[in-house]
């Protein structure tokens, strides 16, 4: 199922909803945007300030999935790919929904 009034990047799965979400990278002077690289699936949209965790799009193997973790910078219902992440540098998960902050 997918709702039309989100984007074209919402899809309703058993799971929850997936969301194509656009990974910004530094670059050597400008951002580098991945724009519809990555995945979220979850019961929501997260919110700004959020931890989750993205898979990229191109992996449908669910034994083989290259999941990363991501800080959620921005958040817009009207784009085709809605979140918007940075990657989580410094932050490990020891369980779902725990994570850690390294020094």
């Amino acid at each position: 199922m997918t709702i039309t009034g989100l984007g074209r990047s919402v899809r309703g799965m058993s799971e929850g909803w997936t969301f194509a979400v656009t990974l910004v990278r530094p670059g050597p002077a400008v951002p580098y945007f991945e724009v519809g690289a990555y995945r979220y699936t979850g019961a929501s949209l997260p919110h700004v300030g959020d931890i989750v965790t993205i898979t990229k799009a191109t992996n449908t193997d669910t034994e083989d999935r290259e999941e990363l973790l991501a800080y959620v910078t921005r958040v817009d219902l009207t784009s085709d790919a809605p979140i918007r992440v940075t990657e989580a540098t410094g932050v490990s998960s020891t369980s779902l929904g725990d994570y850690i902050a390294e020094r």
